[in-house]
């Protein structure tokens, strides 16, 4: 058998000390990035600073794999449900497997790593939950946790003596006293210390009620990954039961809206006027872009004053029409936002 895995990777401590123990016992690693609107976003838009970051830092080689449409496919039905909001951890992870499962013959990889410790997490972290993911990931026997693995039966490369199962960890619980050792013994840095990440934004109460509305509006079929994109920023408005408006809050948000460019979105922002970048989807009448421009005036610098004009296209960089923003209050935009919180 090969001296080569596959790990899924997130970029977190746990899947950075989980492949760190393979390559010490001398495994080359390939680490898969899933990458979602969800999580990992920003990898699929910044992808060579990313892997830059993470290769610099911790030794690491990821390879980013969009994950969204697999994603989009376990939200609309997953068979083992959701967690506290729309989250489908336990058949998230399953699917992840799964798709690193089919690449091991393609990449001559011997079994898949992943950094789970026993206990550490209430839904996907249990010992029953662990077990029917490696039952219905078809990986059995060749899916190693190398952090708690003495916890578990030994798999397949361990009972071969591929991987030495002593050398392996014992972690459980949430508890992080030994992440924090093996991290030390592994050079990982308070400097390096990656930040505890942000999670999934399934588990997030407002974005996932968003989510929600829209894989409903789209029933019996399923949104596309550019309506799914316009949930996880801004402000979100429904400007009639078709059509969605998104007025982003900040800097960051701008950047990230206008690398949204996909056929039926159309961008907005009020001329001459520092203010939000906007995207409407849906129904492109009149009605909906003068409705549209009145509201991204009100989250403008230009909040008041009549008759300014904002100017739209399918691109950040071809905003070409225009169309007259009137003045309105904040009560009537409020009549057509669904994430009143923000």
């Amino acid at each position: 058998m090969a001296k080569r895995c596959i790990a899924l990777y997130s970029g977190g401590l746990d899947s950075i000390l989980a492949i760190r123990m393979m390559q010490e016992q001398s495994f080359e690693v390939i680490p898969l990035y899933f990458c979602t609107p969800f999580f990992g976003y920003d990898v699929l838009v910044n992808t060579k600073a990313h892997k830059e970051f993470h290769e610099r830092a911790y030794g690491i080689r990821m390879h980013p794999v969009d994950f969204t449409d697999d994603i989009i496919d376990v939200v609309r039905d997953p068979r083992h449900g959701f967690g506290k909001h729309l989250n489908p951890c336990i058949d998230c992870k399953i699917r992840m497997l799964r798709k690193a499962g089919s690449m091991m013959e393609q990449l001559d990889a011997s079994f898949v790593v992943t950094g789970e410790v026993l206990g550490q997490r209430p839904m996907s972290q249990r010992r029953d939950a662990m077990n029917l993911i490696e039952r219905e990931s078809g990986l059995k026997d060749l899916l190693l946790r190398p952090l708690c693995a003495r916890h578990l039966p030994p798999t397949r490369p361990e009972r071969t003596g591929l991987v030495d199962r002593e050398r392996l960890g014992d972690m459980a619980g949430r508890g992080r006293k030994a992440q924090m050792e093996l991290a030390a013994k592994y050079g990982v840095t308070p400097e390096t210390m990656p930040t505890p990440a942000g999670g999934c934004l399934l588990a997030d109460e407002q974005i996932s009620r968003k989510v929600g509305l829209t894989f409903e509006r789209f029933r019996p079929g399923v949104p596309s990954r550019a309506d799914i994109l316009l949930d996880i920023l801004g402000r979100k408005f429904m400007i009639d039961e078709k059509t969605v408006l998104i007025v982003s809050r900040n800097e960051e948000e701008n950047r990230m809206l206008s690398s949204m460019v996909f056929p039926g979105n159309i961008f907005l922002r009020i001329a001459d006027v520092p203010g939000p970048l906007c995207v409407m989807r849906g129904d492109a009448s009149e009605k909906n872009l003068r409705t549209a421009a009145a509201v991204c005036l009100r989250y403008s610098k230009g909040r008041g004053m009549d008759g300014r004009m904002a100017i739209y296209g399918p691109d950040p960089s071809a905003l070409t029409g225009t169309v007259e923003a009137s003045a309105v209050s904040e009560e009537y935009c409020r009549r057509f936002q669904i994430d009143l919180n923000k």
